[in-house]
């Protein structure tokens, strides 16, 4: 499936479902944050890199519950960066890596307020799978950037802790389960693995 086909399957689906907003169960929000990111494998230690994260999510409320299913469609930048530079008139390894997220996960909300209808916190796990969007690249450490995975598929685990009906701040780690990177001369090499946190702070129309 191509890039343009997925955006706009992903696209028509959030603006159905997104009418369904005021019916009893569904609701829509805008986020943004950011990722503190890292490449496992590439040799290049700590969550350094710092990125965009933002978009929409399409909550539902399953009936009679505390649980929620959840979709979100996300602008999303990762990679990692050296804590140093090579030498002081060089420039320090890079690699940013700007994808489009789509998460989908179940959460278990509690501290429920009666007055407005809400639960003050929760936790949350699922899958995401991302879309390579462009890359920007200053690392030896890949000989040919057109060995770079066009997709990636993680595991995501987070928490969430809402200061009203509309404001809720959200904390999330994400780890890939696919390497997103292989040296095709030498397979038996560590390929490169996504993973970062992200903290963002989501608006509920």
């Amino acid at each position: 499936m191509t890039f343009k086909k997925l955006f706009t399957i992903c696209f028509f689906s959030c603006l159905m479902i997104s009418t369904l907003s005021a019916q009893r169960g569904f609701d829509l929000s805008l986020g943004a944050g950011f990722n503190a990111a890292q490449i496992a494998g590439d040799q290049l230690a700590g969550f350094d890199k710092l990125g965009i994260n933002g978009g929409l999510k399409i909550g539902f409320r399953l009936p009679n519950s505390n649980q929620n299913l959840s979709l979100e469609m996300l602008f999303s930048q990762k990679g990692s960066i050296a804590k140093r530079r090579i030498s002081a008139a060089g420039n320090r390894m890079n690699t940013t890596l700007t994808y489009i997220d789509i998460p989908v996960y179940y959460t278990y909300n509690d501290w429920y307020q009666e007055k407005d209808d809400y639960y003050k916190v929760g936790i949350h796990g699922g899958f995401s799978y991302s879309y390579l969007l462009g890359r920007r690249l200053n690392n030896q450490r890949i000989e040919n950037v057109d060995d770079l995975r066009e997709f990636d598929l993680m595991a995501l685990l987070g928490v969430h802790y809402s200061f009203s009906e509309k404001w809720t701040l959200l904390a999330r780690y994400s780890n890939s389960f696919i390497r997103i990177y292989q040296n095709p001369n030498d397979p038996t090499a560590r390929g490169w693995v996504n993973y970062h946190w992200t903290v963002r702070m989501d608006y509920k129309f």
